[in-house]
């Protein structure tokens, strides 16, 4: 039988301080179709930890998590966010219901988010209340209900998206013995009918529903017992494809996490910022006056309140952004060049956005000021033009970039 989540030489490294704490260290497991599977141990032995491992919300340090064939470590987080959405549903030991909402709403919240449609939510939560058993409480606040009442509720919600797999975190933990057997016979309900189950447990009656038990300490895994088959369905048993252990369309394949950005996009920047840079060295003014200083760049002439050049032009001081900026500019392009190679592609795409304007700013200013400041006989040179189209450009790139993000964002769904 097809697993849904496979586990394979999983370790999760922590720091405290100077000491690595293994909280997952080494564990190989598989999750059949169909299992239920009651996951033990003394507290600190590492159980939440694999139990997040599996669900998405953490990559291991090493080894390989893989939910229908998809190494997690190899996701986009946006692309974990819809395994979790679809195919995993979610109950904790502290309900994590929302105050101001009110049962059904609370149930209905998991759809909202989800990559695949599930006709409408109320009537679809309100199904999932009366297999709770609070049909009656649907339109009550958390504050209203018992604890047991919230627990329900919660795996109400779980199951909102018809996940494969349900993972369960001390979901008896907070309730009374009448509660936490009505969860217990709930959860064995639902595995009979072919639900995959994952449950880190103290409790009696979980464990003694569950298909297989595994004993975990100090991360790894020390016993393992098999108490019953697993179930095979009739589907199955007449050779038809088992729907349940099929890997769902929604699924992201596609969308692994690139681990290196773009190199034309890279190389296009870093020509740009060559560009931008060499701009500081051409002739920004060509002056035409008895001085005889023709054709220099910003880098190696500016304008002080002591030079007689000024006083000639405009008999006060002419303040000119200097080569400085666009050589500055010119480099830090070149570095979110880099950035976008490694994959940092937001801060890239923003900040070609913000020195291509700076850029063009820049040349804007320095028009203005040689053309105004300077006086007739000094002309505003090819380098401001250069530096000009070199920040459009950028400018135009980097929208573009974000442009096309956008784009890709609302055609992957979820």
């Amino acid at each position: 039988m097809n697993e849904i989540v496979r586990v394979e030489q999983a370790v999760k490294k922590y720091h405290r301080g100077a000491e690595e704490v293994r909280a997952v260290d080494g564990v190989t497991l598989e999750i059949p179709q169909g299992d239920f599977l009651a996951v033990v141990g003394r507290s600190g032995s590492g159980k939440t930890t694999l139990l997040n491992l599996m669900g998405c919300v953490d990559r291991p340090s090493s080894g390989a998590v893989t939910v229908h064939g998809l190494e997690t470590g190899q996701l986009s987080e946006r692309a974990l966010a819809t395994i979790r959405s679809t195919t995993i549903g979610f109950v904790f030991q502290h309900f994590f219901l929302m105050p101001t909402l009110t049962a059904v709403e609370n149930v209905m919240v998991p759809g909202r988010f989800c990559a695949k449609r599930n006709g409408d939510l109320r009537s679809r939560a309100m199904e999932l209340l009366d297999m709770v058993d609070l049909g009656d409480r649907a339109n009550h606040l958390p504050h209203e209900l018992s604890g047991g009442e919230m627990q329900r509720v919660a795996l109400a919600r779980a199951l909102i998206n018809e996940p494969a797999i349900l993972l369960a975190d001390e979901p008896t933990g907070n309730l009374d013995t009448k509660s936490a057997g009505q969860i217990a016979a709930i959860f064995e309900e639902l595995n009979r009918g072919g639900l995959t189950i994952v449950v880190v447990t103290h409790s009696a009656e979980l464990t003694g529903n569950a298909a297989r038990i595994i004993h975990l300490s100090d991360g790894k895994i020390v016993d393992e017992q098999r108490l019953r088959p697993l179930p095979v369905s009739e589907r199955v048993q007449a050779g038809e494809p088992d729907e349940k252990a099929a890997v769902p369309e929604y699924m992201p394949s596609s969308r692994k996490k690139r681990r290196w950005g773009s190199p034309a996009v890279a190389t296009l920047m870093v020509l740009l910022g060559a560009w931008i840079s060499a701009s500081a060295f051409l002739p920004f003014i060509g002056k035409f006056s008895g001085y005889q200083l023709v054709d220099r760049g910003l880098l190696s002439v500016r304008f002080y309140k002591e030079n007689n050049l000024t006083r000639v032009y405009t008999g006060e001081a002419a303040v000119i952004l200097t080569g400085l900026w666009p050589l500055v500019l010119g480099l830090l392009l070149v570095a979110a060049a880099v950035l976008f190679l490694l994959n940092f592609q937001r801060i890239s795409r923003w900040s070609a956005i913000v020195i291509g304007s700076s850029c063009a700013l820049i040349s804007g200013i320095n028009v203005y000021m040689i053309g105004n400041r300077l006086g007739p006989n000094v002309s505003v040179e090819y380098g401001v033009w250069i530096l000009f189209a070199a920040g459009i450009t950028t400018l135009v790139l980097g929208v573009l970039l974000v442009l096309a993000k956008g784009v890709r964002n609302k055609k992957e769904p979820g």
